[in-house]
């Protein structure tokens, strides 16, 4: 007799239900398509998909590097703000 486990995670509702939608088109019910992706785990020891980041998000990382090492100054008042908003 097979034991089970509880697993609970928390996801984006909108996320959930457009998977959920799939898992119904395709006749699996979230439960289901966990244990196939568990078991998928297993078998490849290791993800089953590469894991990699988008165009999207690459430019986003190297925009906040490049933005990190520009030259800036530190406000440390309302007046600093002022100062700099009025500087030619």
């Amino acid at each position: 007799m097979a034991s089970y486990k509880k697993i609970q995670a928390n996801v984006d509702s909108n996320l959930a239900l457009q998977a959920e939608g799939i898992f119904k088109d395709i006749g699996l019910n979230t439960t289901t398509a966990i244990n196939v992706f568990l078991k998928k785990v297993v078998a490849t020891g290791g993800i089953p998909f590469e894991l990699k980041e988008t165009p999207e998000q690459k430019a986003t990382r190297d925009l906040v590097q490049t933005i990190s090492k520009l030259p800036h100054k530190e406000a440390k008042s309302t007046k600093d703000i002022e100062d700099w908003l009025n500087e030619d």
